[in-house]
């Protein structure tokens, strides 16, 4: 067994693994999306409520406007002016958000097309060095 053969048997192995969990990946980010929803773009206005309730967030959407208490971790999220952009829920207007799309099924689609291109690399490799052999 040359070093092209093996070079070809190692990369069939690494195509098949990468492949398999890139397709997996891929259809984990499918359920991911429709899991998370429909995002419609709104204005959100912040206000300080004073006292121990802190700043809160008011916005209008489906003909009603909402409110909630800013959370400890969306201050990162929020530029020093007033009215920031942000995204409720179509289904459940009542939620907010101050990013377009979640961080899960944005991971699972950059890993995916991360696998699936390392995937088609190792293929190209593996036909090559087994036709070389």
């Amino acid at each position: 067994m040359g070093s092209l053969d093996v070079i070809a048997l190692v990369s069939e192995v690494v195509a098949w693994i990468t492949l398999v969990g890139g397709g997996l990946c891929l259809l984990a980010f499918a359920f991911a999306r429709m899991a998370d929803g429909t995002w419609e773009p709104t204005d959100a206005v912040l206000v300080d409520a004073g006292g121990d309730d802190g700043t809160r967030v008011r916005w209008f959407a489906e003909g009603e406007f909402h409110e909630r208490g800013l959370e400890p971790d969306e201050h990162s999220h929020v530029v020093g002016t007033e009215t920031q952009p942000a995204f409720y829920r179509r289904r459940t207007p009542e939620r907010l958000r101050f990013e377009a799309d979640s961080p899960v099924p944005r991971l699972l689609g950059t890993l995916a097309v991360i696998l699936l291109v390392i995937g088609v690399i190792a293929t190209i490799v593996s036909t090559l060095a087994g036709d070389a052999a």
